[in-house]
């Protein structure tokens, strides 16, 4: 191909308040030891509002020195359709260790496709891949064939219903399968087969989801659940031509020799523990709470010998005249177990090995997913080019950058960051994810490893109250948004460490975390299940919060999925940052949820009155529906959908919440917002109220909703100006006086200074940054008086978004929310009542129940109703 010369033009050109995008810098950092060779590069870039609309056609320069084709999708746009968040794929056929700076440049031709078309056909349940390279004279066919065995080890029937094309491209082809199993209709596997014809790469991402609910008695949701889908194994057979009779070259670990054979040989590659010195942990039980892991780590058997070992990064080649077909399986151990052979017809990768003595176990509602990538590039058996699969290069745009396009709100700009004289938050960061903090320690204190675990944190926190004598198997399950404040912390340092944090999170969220069904009640159905209950091991509840064997030490105990454990922005901003299709649909159901969830008439209380059930509002009592976080996080999930879809039945129930639970004209005294234990969460919703005026200022939207929250947030303002003080000064009124109530003061610091930009008092804004800057001084000493346990997982993900706020509010120019066009008048606010008292109090009274009997005869309330019961019981 023809090298295009992109245009000369500066990064930033136009006049106005409309600049124009010509140039887009980025940097890709390779943590690799040796140059990658092929790796295919994918990562979102953010622009400034305004400076460009249409993707059309780029180039990347700075690879090589020559220019690379660039494949662009845009992912999100401004509220005036400009490009917000624009995805980049490009394949350069070296990346060197460490940092390479690369932009995209217009052409000053329109690039042409030279890799001519892939073709994706199925037949009998087989995928064929026809590959066109540009480098062979002919196309390589490549197979793919999934395979599921029943519980008792019978091979399923699989159907392949569906082949979809969603991209084809110079750069990346993507096609999608949607896999039936016959045998169990409410289990279904998805293929998503991504092909990189300059590379000769296929990266498969293949997702099990068992789409039936859980039966869940008594609000426990343990492993055995009669929802479950039990089976004994998942496997992907790869054929490529006649491989038989090939040579075979192999490597167990990324660093180890490469060893060769026969593909009649055969082998066989098993890894059924993590390596890790606590694999026996009581992290891996099934649902009689036994441990499944009957080994450390891995073991090979070849022609060359029986081999062991602890940790697995295996490549696998397959050799002719005329095929070559290397496979590797990244999170190999990590997502333990998983097998690797070689057979007479090609290479299978056991995504969950039959080979072991393991019945897996896909709770309701739970999915899985796995990726393969595949090479069919000719190296003689050289297996050093899919070493990128196991430390994938990562693509970064500067602070500066990020700041000027404004895609984040509250962060500060590299200088800034630099210039905290205080050192307090970047020593802080550095303590929290470093030696025995670092997220590697933390996995391997409990193995928080395996296909259901990884990616998740220890909730370590936990330990300091537990009262048994092991290391408390708690999972933390994304509370107070790890995964955003990760992800924030790479745009202001560019350090690529970051993504070992948040994107195998964010992968488990979307895997585990999120219920997937829509055969449960409403207020469960695609809801995200909390941590794993305060004080308490996990025991057989995996990450469902609930278990049978903690119901007798707590009362009251037992529920699911709640609206005050929804967090969605860092999915959103994965989104972003990746284009992963399973985060953006996964943010929009989160925000689905809350609708649903406050819907009456999906609930058997629907048949009397049908109007908001509250669920989405309220927060630690079911009568409180002022400000909470159960209604903060409702309302921020609900920006993020509308933010993504620009539906605007989003944006309406966000601000309905809002008249719900706040007002101008509210008493806060009233509110005991001073009453830590029960409403220390109030400053959630603030900060949640906050984003909103951000959001509906970029909309241009500066209308009665604006004016009602920005009038809202500065009689809040007031009253903590007044009132508020350190948490931890009165331990006292504390059941448990932790750590981490000094980090939540922090963010009730940055929520008073969030209010101090919506007042036109300047003595007033004066006052509350001033009561905001010594509470935020007070927190940081009262968090470092806990000693190392400041240090622990929950303070580490309040940190992580909230100092990293404080470092702006305190290095950058205040913000100031303008006046509104149009004047709110509020009206008196009272408390919602929920719709499960509204009945209560209706059948109560005789004249109200006689006629709420006369709904009875509406046909459609009883269908709903009984709809509501089935799914209740």
């Amino acid at each position: 191909m023809t090298p295009l010369m992109p245009t000369s033009q500066p990064i930033m050109t136009g006049s106005g308040s409309l600049p124009r995008c010509e140039d887009i810098p980025f940097t890709v950092i390779s943590a690799a030891p040796a140059k990658l060779h092929h790796a295919p590069i994918c990562g979102g870039v953010c622009l400034p509002k305004g400076s460009l609309f249409e993707a059309g056609e780029w180039l990347v320069e700075g690879f090589g020195g020559s220019y690379l084709v660039a494949q662009t999708e845009v992912l999100n746009r401004w509220s005036d359709g400009s490009v917000r968040w624009l995805l980049t794929r490009f394949a350069p056929s070296r990346i060197l260790p460490g940092k390479t700076s690369g932009t995209l440049v217009r052409p000053e031709k329109g690039a042409k496709n030279a890799n001519g078309i892939t073709t994706l056909q199925q037949d009998k349940g087989e995928l064929t891949l026809s590959l066109r390279q540009p480098h062979n004279a002919s196309d390589t066919t490549l197979k793919l064939t999934p395979e599921l065995r029943g519980q008792n080890g019978q091979s399923l029937n699989l159907h392949i219903t569906s082949i979809s094309e969603e991209m084809q491209g110079d750069v990346c082809c993507i096609f999608l399968a949607n896999v039936e199993v016959i045998d169990v209709p409410f289990v279904n596997i998805q293929i998503r087969i991504e092909v990189w014809p300059t590379g000769d790469v296929v990266r498969v991402h293949s997702r099990i989801r068992n789409t039936r609910r859980a039966q869940h008695k008594g609000g426990l949701w343990d492993l055995g659940d009669a929802g479950s889908f039990h089976f004994r194994g998942l496997h992907l057979n790869i054929q490529s031509g006649n491989v038989s009779g090939g040579q075979l070259f192999w490597k167990a670990e990324v660093d180890s020799e490469t060893r060769h054979g026969n593909s009649s040989d055969g082998l066989k590659i098993l890894q059924q523990g993590s390596g890790s010195a606590a694999w026996k942990n009581t992290n891996h039980v099934d649902a009689d709470n036994r441990s499944t892991v009957r080994t450390r780590g891995y073991h090979v058997q070849s022609s060359a010998g029986v081999f062991h070992g602890d940790r697995c990064s295996p490549t696998v080649c397959l050799v002719t005249e005329d095929v070559q077909l290397t496979v590797a399986v990244p999170e190999f151990w990590q997502q333990f177990p998983g097998s690797l052979s070689v057979n007479a017809n090609g290479i299978c990768v056991g995504l969950f090995p039959a080979t072991i003595e393991q019945v897996f176990e896909l709770q309701g509602g739970e999915q899985k997913t796995q990726s393969v990538c595949i090479s069919t590039r000719f190296t003689g058996g050289q297996l050093g080019h899919l070493n990128w699969t196991y430390d994938e290069p990562r693509m970064v745009q500067s602070t500066e950058w990020v700041k000027q396009a404004n895609a984040m709100a509250w962060l500060p700009d590299s200088t800034g960051f630099a210039d905290d004289t205080l050192g307090r938050y970047r020593r802080y960061i550095h303590e929290s994810t470093s030696g025995q903090f670092s997220v590697a320690a933390r996995r391997a204190k409990i193995d928080e490893f395996g296909w259901r675990n990884f990616g998740d944190i220890p909730a370590d926190h936990e330990q300091a109250h537990y009262a048994g004598s092991n290391t408390i198997i708690s999972h933390y399950n994304n509370q107070f948004d790890l995964i955003f404040g990760a992800i924030q912390n790479l745009v202001i340092t560019g350090d690529p460490a970051w993504f070992e944090i948040f994107e195998p999170m964010a992968r488990h969220i979307m895997d585990i975390d999120i219920y997937h069904t829509n055969e449960d009640r409403a207020c469960f159905n695609g809801g995200l299940f909390w941590h794993t209950d305060h004080y308490v091991d996990a025991r057989t509840a995996t990450h469902r919060t609930y278990s049978k064997h903690n119901a007798s030490e707590k009362d009251g105990y037992g529920g699911g999925p709640s609206n005050e454990h929804n967090y969605t922005t860092g999915l959103m901003y994965y989104y972003f940052l990746t284009g992963n299709p399973e985060a953006r649909a996964s943010v929009v159901s989160l925000a689905d949820w809350v609708i649903n969830m406050d819907d009456g008439s999906q609930t058997v209380f629907g048949l009397f009155d049908s109007g908001d059930t509250g669920l989405a509002s309220s927060t630690v009592f079911e009568d409180f529906h002022g400000p909470g976080r159960g209604v903060g996080n409702s309302i921020n999930a609900l920006l993020d959908g509308w933010i993504l879809t620009r539906d605007d039945r989003y944006l309406s129930k966000a601000e309905q919440l809002i008249q719900r639970s706040v007002s101008p004209l509210q008493n806060c005294e009233t509110l005991h917002l001073a009453d830590a234990e029960g409403h220390w969460s109030y400053t959630v919703c603030m900060t949640a109220l906050g984003r909103y005026l951000s959001e509906k200022l970029e909309a241009g939207q500066l209308d009665e909703n604006y004016d009602y929250v920005r009038q809202t947030l500065a009689n809040y303002g007031q009253w903590m100006a007044d009132n508020e003080k350190p948490t931890l000064s009165e331990p006292e009124s504390l059941e448990y006086p932790t750590e981490a109530w000094a980090a939540q003061d922090i963010r009730k610091a940055n929520a008073l200074r969030i209010a101090a930009s919506c007042t036109d008092d300047t003595t007033a804004e004066c006052r509350m940054r001033q009561k905001a800057d010594d509470l935020n001084d007070a927190a940081w000493r009262d968090l470092y008086s806990f000693g190392e346990q400041h240090l622990t997982a929950r303070c580490l993900s309040i940190l992580m978004t909230e100092g990293l706020r404080d470092v702006f509010h305190r290095t950058c120019q205040p913000e100031y929310m303008p006046p509104a066009k149009v004047q709110c008048k509020p009206l008196a606010w009272t408390m919602f009542v929920p719709q499960k008292l509204r009945v209560k109090k209706m059948l109560k009274n005789p004249i109200t129940a006689v006629l709420a009997a006369t709904r009875l005869l509406n046909p459609q309330r009883v269908l709903n109703t009984v709809k509501a019961l089935r799914r209740q019981l």
